[in-house]
This record gives structure tokens, sequence and C-alpha cells, in this order.
């Protein structure tokens, strides 16, 4: 069973700040190991907040002296999935939970597990403020006002009202409890579709006990028999681990190693002892399920056997089917990189959808206005290089020449006022930081993208090398098979094929031999939890 928490905080004026700093790495966080544990940030801010930081800052400033600066949810993330899968996670997460409609800001770090390096320890951090902006981002109230106690007969002079799910009052804790059930099912979904064999709940020991029991999973029930582990901090953590490193961790100095732990700290004994059990009964249960996984597979392959060897009509179908799903898989890929191709922005485009963003699409208007002024001053200079000065033009051309001129000036006039403003804008100190944020942020996303589009290019490549692999089996099975890549794939009639079928009895044990060792290495690859390669034998190790 993976790990899972889900905590909710509330945040005192005064402290908004500096904790947005430290959870989205940024300000005097922004350097050393800390930063190199941020994944990935975004932030839903109203359009005066330049960072989830100034806006932050503005709660210190502007909420009452003893109220809620900002109300934070702490969640563990699937360290089964990628980076990508889990942004995607936390961002369902507020859709469904806290809503476009408020300001939140979240950051996801990833760090070495403290008592075990090779485990990844990934979470969000998602810091939300609890008033509800009804009249969208771009519209919203001016700091001063935004914050402003809600005025219920006049709301225009007020600021916004607060949404009360989270404020610790009665009802919020059964609203708690209907949002850590949600998270529960939202991880076990993702588990579900990527094909991993692990489920998370929020529920107790006891309570998931007593559900085992029902269920008659006594091995389940034993594995679930231990006392919660309690959490020790940062700096006792590290001091736990620093003895476990000094003293080792093996059989053979693991009690001298328990006992300067004790010494230490009789709460940091328990919760080693504690994984310890844990790890113990983990061990167990990924033995008794890899026998038991076992033994299905050797009974699935005598099947599949029998079958493949009295049915030629079997091989066709499953045959059809697996290049059938092995096409549909490219075609995906092909398809998932045409659009990674659109979404990536060239980096000479950059600098203008960057001022675009900026100046809220007055930078792309204003380049068109540009463009229009261009043309009608060439326009200009071709009705003077055709008639010569405006005295000796005919009356209905000196007119349009007139008219043109007028409105070359007025789009002119018009056009350096909004260029000076947009200039000044930008070459700001805030504008400058803000412009140099975006452009880093783009180059990472249209990098991040580039390698996605490798990977499916790489991934590609190989299920074309097993699609070759597939169709040379099924020949060796029987040479008589043949199929056609269209909108259906279809195999001719097989004739004679249970002879032929009989004749390469000898080479089927090899080739089903070949096709478990496969599916073996797949399910390596998708970090499933029972290792089939491994020996049946019991784990009894020191494992953390």
């Amino acid at each position: 069973m993976a790990t899972y928490h889900l905590s909710l905080k509330n945040g005192k004026v005064g402290t908004a700040e500096q904790h947005a700093d430290y959870i989205l790495r940024e300000g005097r966080y922004s350097g050393g190991k800390r930063a190199e544990e941020l994944v990935y940030k975004d932030a839903n801010l109203p359009r005066w907040a330049m960072s989830a930081s100034a806006f932050f800052a503005y709660a210190d400033r502007y909420e009452r002296t003893n109220g809620r600066a900002y109300t934070e949810f702490e969640i563990a993330l699937p360290n089964e999935l990628t980076h990508k899968e889990n942004e995607k996670l936390v961002n369902d997460f507020i859709a469904t939970h806290i809503g476009n409609n408020k300001v939140w800001a979240y950051a996801i770090h990833s760090k070495p597990a403290t008592f075990d390096d090779s485990q990844e320890q990934i979470h969000a951090h998602i810091m939300i403020c609890e008033r509800i902006v009804d009249d969208e981002m771009v519209k919203a109230k001016s700091p001063s006002k935004f914050f402003k106690r809600y005025n219920a007969k006049n709301p225009k002079n007020g600021g916004y009202q607060k949404d009360r799910r989270f404020s610790g009052y009665t009802e919020s804790k059964d609203n708690l409890k209907l949002i850590r059930q949600s998270w529960e099912d939202m991880i076990n979904a993702e588990y579900k579709t990527h094909g991993i064999d692990k489920v998370v709940s929020c529920k107790t020991l006891k309570a998931q006990r007593d559900i085992a029991a029902e269920a008659g999973d006594e091995d389940m029930v034993e594995f679930l028999n231990r006392t919660p582990q309690e959490h020790l901090g940062p700096a006792l953590a590290y001091k736990t681990k620093k003895i476990i490193e000094e003293n080792g961790y093996d059989q053979e100095n693991i009690d001298n190693t328990l006992d300067k732990i004790y010494q230490m700290s009789a709460k940091a004994f328990g919760v080693i002892i504690d994984k310890i059990q844990k790890a113990r009964k983990a061990a167990e249960l990924k033995y008794k399920k890899q026998i038991e996984l076992e033994r299905k597979e050797k009974e699935y392959s005598e099947k599949r056997l029998a079958e493949l060897t009295t049915s030629g009509e079997i091989i066709r179908k499953d045959f059809v089917k697996l290049l059938g799903s092995v096409n549909n898989q490219i075609k995906y890929n092909e398809s998932a990189i045409i659009r990674i191709e659109k979404t990536i922005t060239p980096i000479d485009q950059m600098p203008s959808k960057v001022l675009n963003i900026m100046t809220s699409g007055r930078f792309e208007k204003l380049q068109k206005e540009g463009e229009a002024i261009i043309s009608l001053k060439s326009r200009l200079k071709k009705i003077l290089s055709l008639y010569g000065p405006k005295e000796s033009m005919p009356n209905n051309i000196r007119a349009e020449y007139n008219e043109k001129g007028r409105a070359y000036r007025i789009l002119k006039a018009d056009y350096e006022k909004q260029d000076a403003e947009i200039h000044s804008f930008i070459s700001s100190e805030a504008g400058d930081k803000w412009y140099k944020k975006l452009i880093k942020e783009m180059l990472e996303q249209s990098k991040d993208m580039e390698n996605q589009k490798l990977n499916l290019l790489k991934l590609n490549n190989e299920y074309r090398e097993l699609r070759k692999e597939i169709i040379e089996v099924g020949r060796k099975i029987n040479p008589h098979l043949h199929y056609k890549m269209k909108s259906k794939y279809r195999a001719p009639e097989l004739g004679n094929g249970a002879s032929a079928i009989f004749d390469a009895r000898n080479d089927i044990n090899s080739l089903l031999s070949n096709i478990i060792n496969a599916g073996r290495e797949n399910i390596k690859q998708n970090k499933m939890t029972v290792d089939l390669n491994s020996k049946s034998k019991k784990n009894t190790g020191w494992e953390i």
C-alpha cells in the first residue's frame, strides 16, 4: 500500500509572504539545495499582483491583525508517476476543491526520502486565499479593498467574502473528510489508469484492518496490524539518519545503532522500530503475492499453450489484436508529437509573445497598427510619385491625399504614445524582472516539450521494432500467416493452419518463453511491485 498524506494548515498575518517565498523557492530560498527540490510552480493571481509573494505580502499588510493570511494544503504525491502526471493531478485537485475564483499558488517539491535515498519523496504545497473573487482575476479589486471586511448590504464598498469551508468552523471538519476521501479516489484512479498495482487510503490503520478482515484478507490484516508512525520533523530525522550512516544498519551493527538512537531520542527509536516492523511485514506480503502471481502465471502459460496447439484461429485473432494495439499506440504517439510541435514556441517568437503577455495583448495590437501606418505612408508616397505636389493634384485625388494624411498623423501620434507607455513599463525594474522571468519559463517549457517529443520519437521506434518482432513470431508459429495493414487487421484464410501449428509444436515452448520474458521486462519498466525475475526466496534483510 502506498503512502497517503493530506493536511490543512492556517497561516497567521505576517507570515504569508515569507511562506510563499519558501514554497515557491524565491527570495532568500532561491538558491542552494532547497531550490534544487523545486519541480514545478504555478499561481492564479489578480492582475495587479506581480507574483504570489507580492500578493501574500499585501495579505500580511491588509488582512486584520489577528486574522488568517492564507490557508495551505500539504499533500503527498505518488512517486510512481512522472512529474508531468503529478502536475496534472495537483491541477485536478485545485479545479475540484479550490477553483479559479480564488487566489492560489502551489509548488511541487521532490527530495530523497530521509531514510532511503533511492526513494523519491514528492509532495505539493498549495497556498490559497479564502476570499471569493466573483468578477474575474483581471478585474479584481485593488489590494486595499481586496482584503477589507465583506459588506453584505453593499458589496462594492467592502472586500471579498470568504469561503468558509476551510475556516475551522464545525462544518469545515466534515468538508475536510470529504476532501480527504476525494484525494484518495483521485490517486487510486491514476494508479489504475497507469496499470500500477497500488492503492492509498485516507482511513486509519484500524479502519483499514476492519475492511481487510471483512474481505477475508488475512495477509493484509497482518500487514496493517501495527502502530501508526509518528513524524520526526526535519531536525530529528537528520540526526537519526546521521547516526545510522555513521554506525551502520546491517545485521551486524543494528543493535549498536538502535541503542545510540534510543540514547538520543526515545521518539526516534520508536519511529525506527515502527519502520522496521512495517518493512518486514511489507517484505512478507510481497513474498506471498509473488508466490501467488508466479502460480497464476504458470497456470496461464499452461492454459495458453494448450489453446495455441489446438486452434489456429485463436493465434490469428490474438496476433491481429496485438498488432492493432501496437499500431494504435504508434498513431497516438504520432498525434502527440504533432500536438507538441504546435505547442512549442520558436525562440525568435518568444520576445514578442512575452511582451504580448505582459501587456495583455496590447503589444500585438500595436504591431498591427504599426503595419497599418507603414501601409498608409506607402500609399501617400505613391500618390505623390504619381501626381507630384498637392497643388498639381486633381481635386478628388487631393481630397483623398489630405484625408489619408490626417489619418496617418492621428494613427502615428497614437502609436508613438502607446509605444512610449509600453516601452516605459518594460524598461522599468519590475517590467524587466518580469520579462526575464517569463522568457526563462518559456525556454524551460520549450526545452521540456522538446524532450517529450524526442522521447516519443524514441518510443515509436521501439514500437516499430516490436511490431516487426510480433510479425516474425507469428510467422514462426505458422508460416502461412500474413497480415495486411489496413483499417481492419485481417489475415487470409489459414488453410491447413492446424497442421502447420502441429509441425511447429517444438518451437512453441521457446516462443512462449520469449513472450513471457518480454512481459516481465515490461512489468519492470512500469514499476510493478512484484519482481517476477526474482527467486522465490523470503527477504529477511533489514530494509527501510
